[in-house]
């Protein structure tokens, strides 16, 4: 009775002090804004119609909410009982804060145990903390971190409470901070979703307190802010009825937030949560002010939350292989920008330290991986398998698009509803809405494009019956020409075939018309996939010799691409998985020839040292002898093998030293044989001598000579090369335009390297034509492109054509600048200047 009667003495006293006789509800705003300008404190324009009785009243107003309207009309009459000293409101404030602070560090320490990964491998994001200081210091009530499922958003906000609350000297250690699951306000045995009194219970507030204000009130005498953070949404499971509830509940908070300046909420949601949240707000721009969006917000992903950025990949991969200082390779970086896949890699290599491979096949390993786990292994998995069927079949099996409309899939969403709102809430589908003739309309997809193209090989896969032969591979390379999804498809169909040991129908695989870098991406990424699989099952290494496997790829790696990095890392890999010393001979003759291409001393003597190893007495001439040669010259070293160069010479004037029989077809070894013999003339011979070689393996050979294939092309450009030089005029003019045509009209066809070498043939008849400005362009060109890719022993006949071109020119600086780059680079390289 006492308290009612000083708290109406106390509102005369305020209509008294402000010249109010009949108060209205809108002179409450005055009221407040009058105390705030004299006292530099905060009492609500609802608080001040609670008073006046315009708004309900549940709870008796607050020490603060008293002592600051006594303090603005010089009042007296709250009595002790009633008001708290300054101390006293601290004290509660410390204890309001030890209870949330008991609450998050709970929340913590889950997450700490729940992480996918050891919690000291993962990191704090910079975005998050730059967006959190604009919501902190803005006009805004509550933020939101919005992403598809598998971004890190629950290990972001660890991460965000931890340094920007808790750790010494933090930012916003003034400020107190809630950080709870949304299964501890909303559950089972809570009957109503009142978020005001769940914070009651949750912090052990007076009952007869009101939580909002109370809050506001110890936080506004303490500086600093309140935060409550609410993750977990996707953890809860309720009606479509009990979530309406609950985000207008959510709703009502955010409302009555308005006149608590002092506290901001933070919730944290899946993306298909967010867009059924955000319909019930849309409308009110109330509620879209007070929102916080984010500096990244993504309208068509529906996100907020970027993807790691390299550098943020760089800190969490060194931490997690800290034993291992390998470079990680470029492809599988990029597929570790979502944190999800980064727990799954983790996993691999706790399965296989060594799991890096040049290829893009730890990438398919994780997209299996998570579709294991999403699919295969969850809730509903039989409709979610049809469901997805049908949206492939919708697409044309993807030839015609990537979405497909909602309405045609209405007989599937009533029939498989639980399983169709899992694939939204695991971000495997996602919805989107466009504009058709001035009318939104809905559109269903693949979240990400390497889902799309797992689920369409799988639905091919069952319209070829499981049967992936030579009919399969030209059904995607036909069917899928110019088409995105064709080069994926084909590397899902081989790693299919070495999973299930099937090599025979892998050979199908090599009659396809692909292109040069095509051919050796795959041959890589196959011979990267077996010795991945090799290490689970050793059976494959066995299936892989009896199917002769080795001698298909050999006949491929016969292209000699010098310059794609594929090439030399298929050789690599190749070794690796090759048992039979004759396949082994042959890897490390090619590996042998590109360390010389390159000028790579340590290489060739690693080759040398290799080869030595392994019985070479079927071939023409001994691989490890002619890298020993080129080795000794490089060096600059005495002449080593002069019987070997004796037979070379031989074979240039047209004899046979070697016993090779024309009637047979030309073998591997014989090739290599022929490139081995070719290089060891650019060392110890002379463009005519070079030619000479090439003259003596066509009569040796004529009937391979008259086929077309990447050997032939090969020796083909040399002959060129080496003609023009020697014999400039009509025969070079002739193998010039047929190496154009070639060129025209099988560009896809001529590897990188082979293009250069017909390159360097034009540049060098451009010269011969005094064309000088089509020879410097050819020539630079050429340069450019062997200096990037370390082709050092081809790049320097280029240098010295640049050299012969400016000083026929009187250019002497450019003719200089070369001459100097060239000395430098054959330093760099400790060859000796005078061998070329």
């Amino acid at each position: 009775m006492e308290y009612n009667t000083r708290l109406n003495e106390l509102k005369s006293l305020i209509l008294s002090k402000c010249g109010i006789r009949f108060i209205t509800p809108a002179d409450c705003k005055r009221i407040s804004i009058e105390i705030s300008r004299h006292l530099n404190k905060n009492v609500s324009e609802t608080t001040i119609k609670r008073l006046f009785g315009f708004a309900v009243v549940k709870h008796k107003f607050s020490t603060f909410t008293l002592t600051t309207l006594a303090e603005y009309v010089d009042f007296a009459g709250i009595g002790p009982e009633d008001s708290a000293d300054t101390d006293e409101l601290a004290d509660e404030w410390e204890i309001l804060k030890e209870k949330a602070d008991k609450i998050t560090h709970f929340t913590l320490k889950t997450i700490r145990n729940r992480s996918g990964i050891p919690y000291e491998m993962t990191i704090g994001r910079k975005f998050a903390e730059h967006d959190f200081d604009d919501f902190y210091n803005g006009d805004y009530i509550f933020t939101s971190l919005v992403s598809q499922p598998g971004y890190g958003k629950t290990i972001l906000l660890s991460h965000l409470t931890e340094n920007l609350f808790y750790r010494p000297d933090a930012t916003y250690e003034n400020s107190g901070v809630l950080f709870i699951k949304a299964y501890n306000f909303f559950n089972s045995e809570v009957n109503s979703f009142n978020l005001e009194e769940q914070l009651k219970i949750q912090l052990q507030i007076d009952p007869k307190e009101n939580t909002l204000e109370y809050i506001n009130t110890l936080q506004s005498i303490h500086g600093g802010k309140f935060i409550i953070i609410i993750d977990g949404f996707a953890e809860l499971v309720l009606r479509k009825e009990e979530k309406t509830l609950l985000f207008d509940n959510i709703i009502n908070l955010i409302c009555s937030l308005e006149d608590y300046k002092n506290i901001k909420l933070i919730l944290s949601m899946r993306s298909t949560t967010w867009t059924r949240f955000y319909e019930r707000m849309r409308h009110s721009s109330f509620l879209k002010s007070k929102w916080f969006p984010g500096n990244y917000f993504n309208l068509h992903e529906l996100s907020n939350v970027p993807p790691l950025s390299e550098k943020e990949v760089d800190i969490i991969i060194s931490r997690i292989n800290y034993l291992d200082k390998k470079e990680i390779n470029p492809r599988l970086k990029s597929q570790l920008k979502f944190p999800f896949h980064i727990q799954l890699y983790y996993q691999l290599k706790e399965e296989d330290p060594d799991f890096n491979y040049y290829t893009n096949i730890t990438f398919y390993e994780l997209v299996s991986r998570f579709i294991q786990e999403k699919i295969y292994r969850s809730n509903y998995y039989t409709e979610k398998i049809l469901f997805l069927k049908k949206v492939i079949q919708l697409t044309g099996y993807g030839k015609h698009s990537n979405s497909v409309p909602k309405d045609s899939l209405i007989a599937e969403l009533s029939a498989f509803r639980n399983a169709y709102m899992e694939l939204l809430a695991d971000g495997i589908l996602m919805e989107e809405k466009r504009s058709e003739n001035s009318h939104p309309k809905e559109f269903v997809r693949f979240l990400h494009p390497h889902m799309f193209e797992y689920f369409l090989f799988v639905e091919i896969l069952e319209k070829f019956h499981l049967q992936v032969n030579k009919d399969f591979f030209n059904y995607i390379n036909t069917e899928y020409d110019y088409n995105q999804v064709r080069f994926q498809l084909l590397q899902w169909a081989t790693r299919f075939l070495i999973k299930t040991g099937n090599f025979h129908s892998l050979k199908a695989f090599f009659k396809l018309n692909l292109s040069s870098f095509e051919t050796n991406y795959l041959i890589l990424f196959i011979a990267e996939e077996i010795k991945y699989r090799s290490k689970f099952n050793t059976d494959i290494i066995r299936i892989l010799e009896e199917d002769k496997f080795h001698e298909i790829i050999i006949s491929k790696l016969l292209n000699f691409d010098f310059i794609d990095s594929c090439y030399n890392e298929a050789v690599l890999a190749l070794i690796d998985i090759a048992k039979n010393d004759e396949h082994l001979l042959i890897y490390h003759s090619i590996l042998g020839i590109l360390e010389v291409i390159r000028l790579n001393k340590e290489g060739i003597k690693k080759s040398i040292d290799k080869l030595r190893t392994l019985d070479n007495h079927k071939w023409i001439i001994s691989p490890v002898q002619a890298l020993e040669i080129m080795y000794a010259k490089i060096s600059a070293k005495p002449p080593v093998h002069s019987e070997l160069l004796q037979q070379i010479e031989q074979f240039k004037n047209g004899e046979n030293p070697f016993d090779i029989h024309s009637s047979h077809p030309m073998s591997a070894s014989t090739g290599i044989s022929f490139v081995l013999m070719i290089l060891v003339n650019t060392f110890s011979g002379d463009s005519r001598s070079g030619n000479q070689i090439i003259q003596s393996m066509v009569t040796h050979h004529p009937k391979e000579f008259l086929k077309r294939n990447n050997l032939t092309l090969y020796a083909l450009a040399l002959h060129g090369i080496f003609v023009s030089r020697v014999f400039p005029g009509k025969k070079a003019d002739q193998i010039e335009k047929i190496t154009r045509h070639l060129v025209s009209t099988n560009h896809s066809q001529l590897t990188k390297y082979l293009e250069s070498l017909i390159m360097m043939l034009q540049a060098q008849q451009a010269y011969n034509r005094k064309e000088y400005e089509i020879a410097i362009d050819h020539a630079q060109e050429c340069l450019v492109l062997f200096k990037r890719n370390k082709v050092v022993l081809s790049a320097l006949p280029m240098f010295s054509l640049l050299i012969k071109i400016y000083m026929e020119l009187e250019n002497y600086d450019l003719m200089n600048e070369y001459k100097y780059e060239m000395l430098c680079l054959l330093d760099e390289h400790q060859v000796s200047r005078q061998l070329f």
